[in-house]
């Protein structure tokens, strides 16, 4: 026999009464799982839907006020100025010349508002060697 389950077989089985429980007296029961799965609800509420709620509010307000000439900073880490904007993508000018056409989503915060201008910017083409 398996020892866990060893002390099963050594158990009384003797005419021990069961406790009994008035007929008044209630142990929670249904009214206790509700109220248990109500704290639960309200806790996932308060600390991940409403944050995430508010998340998405700032990033929709952000992207509402980006425009040309910003320079913002991707979620992957590269640093660039916009200079063209699309409906779904950004065209963001890096370094020496180097554009990059990138997604909405992949900018993760605006460094510094620019002058705004709405006409495309021409990359600057000077390489030093």
């Amino acid at each position: 026999m398996l020892p866990i389950l060893s002390f099963i077989a050594y158990a009384p089985a003797g005419d021990a009464a069961a406790p009994t429980t008035d007929a008044g007296a209630t142990s929670g029961g249904f009214t206790g799982i509700i109220i248990w799965l109500v704290l639960m609800v309200a806790f996932f509420y308060f600390l991940i839907i409403m944050p995430q709620r508010k998340r998405d509010k700032q990033f929709k307000q952000m992207m509402e006020k980006i425009k040309v000439g910003d320079k913002v900073v991707t979620a992957g880490g590269i640093i660039g100025k916009i200079t063209l904007i699309k409906p779904d993508s950004l065209r963001l000018r890096t370094g020496t010349g180097t554009e990059l056409d990138v997604t909405r989503k992949a900018i993760a915060v605006v460094v510094n508002r620019g002058e705004g201008d709405k006409e495309e910017i021409e990359p600057d083409v000077t390489v030093k060697q």
